[in-house]
């Protein structure tokens, strides 16, 4: 559900105010915060219908699974998380194996992008951490990278905070701040 201060991001701000323009070019005279109290209104009361009207059915739903407890691109991140996977091979240095969004038809990019396998690692929502599967599921995917690549002794996932503005704004040059890495040996998996 939408909450007032996800709107206080630059990119929401300037939603807004697009809006504000839109609705004024079709005689709707509105300001920024008039719009955002109403909007926050409606979400309110439309989650109270909701919940009325899906309540004799919610103990199903649950049951098999039905519904939706997250909100779907409410706006976008201006500083999303870029999976890096790194891999060492035998006296060599570094080098990248994958980096999001790409997308060589491999073996490990459809094993990644598969729809179960993304809400694991995809770092989308207010999580400043990665979630509880995490350190797990990056042992399992080490497996499967060593699996995949014989020659491979190390493997070095990390999310990197990534800068994505809408066309309007400059992005920011720099370089990516990592926000947390892992590192899984070979060795390990004998």
């Amino acid at each position: 559900m939408l909450k007032k201060h996800h709107l206080n991001r630059q990119v929401a701000q300037d939603e807004t105010d697009r809006w504000v323009g839109i609705l004024g070019e079709v005689g709707i005279d509105v300001d920024r915060e008039t719009l955002i109290r109403q909007v926050m209104r409606v979400g309110r009361k439309s989650k109270k219908l909701q919940k009325k009207v899906t309540r004799p059915w919610r103990k199903l739903s649950l049951q098999l699974g039905l519904g939706q407890n997250w909100g779907l691109f409410t706006f976008t991140d201006p500083y999303p998380g870029r999976m890096v996977i790194e891999v060492r091979r035998a006296d060599a240095d570094w080098s990248e194996l994958y980096k999001a969004p790409h997308d060589d038809g491999s073996q490990l990019v459809d094993l990644l992008h598969y729809r179960r396998m993304r809400g694991l690692w995809d770092d989308a929502g207010d999580r400043p951490y990665p979630g509880k599967l995490y350190k797990q599921w990056v042992t399992w995917l080490g497996g499967r990278v060593f699996e995949m690549y014989p020659d491979v002794d190390v493997m070095r996932l990390r999310f990197d905070r990534v800068n994505v503005q809408p066309p309007t704004q400059r992005r920011r040059r720099g370089p990516e701040k990592s926000l947390h890495q892992w590192t899984r040996y070979r060795e390990d998996y004998r």
